[in-house]
């Protein structure tokens, strides 16, 4: 599974937020190591995916968003 650059920023800010706001001082140490490795890996990520070509044609990319909007609407119904 890839990062994406939204989700390694997310999770940068919860780990700052806990840094900040954990009670145990181990733990806001390990937090704020967390973030940076987060940050980190964030910038990575923007790395990759600026430089990775669009693998799917406009057309295609919108038949795969149909399909995935059918299967989680199928979803849905099972669900009940």
């Amino acid at each position: 599974m890839r990062l994406t650059p939204a989700k390694c920023r997310a999770e940068q800010a919860r780990q700052l937020e806990l840094s900040k706001t954990d009670p145990l001082l181990n733990r806001r140490n390990i937090a704020a190591k967390a973030a940076e490795a987060w940050g980190a890996e964030a910038l990575r990520a923007e790395e990759q995916e600026s430089e990775s070509p669009s693998w799917l044609s406009k057309e295609d990319a919108e038949f795969a968003r149909e399909f995935a909007d059918e299967a989680d609407e199928k979803k849905g119904k099972h669900a009940d």
